[in-house]
């Protein structure tokens, strides 16, 4: 019996960061959440999960309307954008994947998550929780 592929190392890193962005709501300044899922939504797009990576857009956007994510129409134009990706390189640099694995240890984060479950489907669930954390 073979064992199921490993999902690729974007879609991993999009169900991580959106993990800690789940896990910092409510619990810290909403930047840090932002930036969390301004990563999440890195990773979602070069997935190729753009709906998602939107989501994430308008979830910063809809507690920070100012940010500079807000100048392009959709995260893949941020992305190809100079401007954003010097700021895409200052959140990497913030937190590369190897703080995030480790922050996601001390927060008892589930990283074996999208490796049981498919990775999309646990990234949806967790937006739609982001979502409604908003409206209440």
């Amino acid at each position: 019996m073979t064992q199921p592929a490993e999902p690729p190392r974007d879609e991993q890193l999009a169900v991580l960061y959106l993990q800690l962005a789940a896990a910092t709501t409510g619990r810290g300044p909403l930047a840090t959440r932002d930036r969390l899922l301004l990563l999440a939504g890195r990773y979602a797009s070069h997935a190729g999960w753009q709906a998602e990576a939107e989501t994430c857009r308008s979830l910063v956007l809809d507690s920070n309307p100012q940010h500079s994510i807000g100048h392009y129409a959709d995260f893949n134009h941020a992305l190809q954008s100079a401007e954003y990706q010097a700021f895409d390189r200052q959140l990497q640099r913030l937190c590369p994947p190897e703080k995030a694995e480790h922050l996601a240890a001390g927060q008892s984060v589930d990283v074996e998550l999208p490796l049981r479950e498919p990775p999309r489907l646990v990234a949806h669930e967790i937006l739609v929780r982001l979502g409604r954390d908003r409206v209440e």
